[in-house]
This record gives structure tokens, sequence and C-alpha cells, in this order.
């Protein structure tokens, strides 16, 4: 969800679907499952707006585009602060660097979407500290929400919980500068990613563990094996 505007149609139909709950209007949970609605937004649209964006500054298009500081206000205040806003996903968007007409700075011509999903976490937090919330929030809309559109997933993951899946992620909540000052960038294509060299974001991860072995070694930033699994439709 790019567009504040759409929030009063997301309200009415949630809105709807708990009158449907409360009045135990569901006569198959497929059906039941079928009319759950739930919204996602991406952090440039809560980091960045309109007024931000340098002319001629390819790496920031996307679909939807980044709109006006009015409308990111709205949607931390009438979509994350009332939860209209389940979750938040990165939309990252890699592309090779040519597509991005980073040198003529043609916006029509380049290539619509960014890249970064390595910075997504920094990239959040760091509007959202300003604003008050804190890791909590950030493991609800990144981890606990999402665990929980998949049928059985969130028995598993989302959580930090006996028995589930020892997927985790050390975060320094208090670490504040350009990503690009401690880690390098591992995407494919480096070099076009508006948050690796260019701003100045709050938070960083030292850590992340795979079923409880680290894979990734934030203080020296250097990923270690990662003990893998196929994931098949049969696994809940």
């Amino acid at each position: 969800l790019s567009d504040a505007q759409c929030l009063p149609i997301i309200e009415r139909t949630k809105q709807k679907r708990l009158r449907q709950q409360q009045q135990g209007n569901h006569k198959q949970e497929s059906l039941c499952e079928f009319y759950q609605l739930t919204v996602e937004t991406c952090p440039h649209y809560l980091l960045l707006d309109s007024s931000r964006i340098p002319n001629g500054e390819t790496r920031l298009k996307c679909f939807p585009p980044i709109r006006s500081p009015s409308n990111r206000e709205d949607l931390w205040t009438h979509g994350i602060h009332t939860t209209l806003v389940d979750m938040i996903a990165s939309d990252h968007s890699p592309c090779e660097p040519h597509l991005r007409h980073m040198e003529s700075g043609n916006m029509r011509k380049a290539w619509g979407g960014l890249s970064g999903l390595q910075y997504q976490l920094p990239a959040t937090f760091s509007e959202a500290h300003r604003r008050g919330y804190s890791v909590d929030s950030m493991a609800l809309w990144w981890s606990e929400n999402p665990s929980k559109l998949v049928p059985g997933m969130h028995r598993t993951r989302g959580t930090i919980e006996t028995g589930k899946h020892a997927d985790l992620c050390w975060w320094d909540p208090n670490y504040e500068g350009s990503p690009h000052s401690y880690q390098k960038e591992y995407h494919r294509w480096t070099g076009t990613s508006y948050y690796a060299d260019t701003t100045t974001l709050r938070g960083r991860v030292l850590g992340t563990w795979l079923r409880g072995t680290q894979v990734y070694d934030g203080i020296h930033d250097q990923h270690l094996e990662a003990p893998g699994k196929l994931l098949l439709s049969s696994e809940h």
C-alpha cells in the first residue's frame, strides 16, 4: 500500500469482516480465509516522500510511486498506528545497473523498483524509532504477522517461543549512520541501492541465526555456512 487514500476502504472492509465473525456468519473455513484481508506497505513509503527525492534520482523510481509528505504521515497515523496496515515488506526490485539510467537521470526510461533488501530493517526502524515504536513493533510487522499468511507457518515461525524454529536476528537499535560504513553491499548488482551510502539510518543487524545456527556475523560482516532446507508444499 502506498496511497493512504485507500485506508478508509480498507477500514470498512475489515470492519465488515469483524462483524461477520462476531455474528458467526462463516459456514466454511475456506470462505472465512478467502475474505481475510491483510495489508502491507514498504519501508520507502514510510521513510521517504516526494519532497526528499532529488531530481534525476532514478534509484527511487518505483510503482506505485513515493508520494507526498502528507501521504507518508497518513500511512503512519491512519495505517500503522491503527493497525490497518498489518505488515511491512521489502518490494525488493533489483536490475542490471544500466537499466537504472543513473548517469543520465532519465526517470522515464529508468527501471521501476527499489533495490535494497539488506537495508530494509534499518530503513523501517529509522522512522519508526523517531515516532516512538519499539523493536517489538518491528518483530510484529516483519515476522509475526507475515508468519500468519501461510496456514500453519505461525506454529513454527514468527515469534520467539519454545518449540519454534530459532530464526533470530541480533539487533542494535542504537546505531546510527550509513550502512556502507559497516557492511558491504551484497546484492548481485552493487551500486544501485539508494540506502547503501546516501542515507543515515538507525539500527544495525549484528547477527542472524537460522534454526539456531549463526549464518551472519554482523560485527565482522561475514556470512557463514547456512544450513538450508527446501520447503515443500506439504510442510506446515
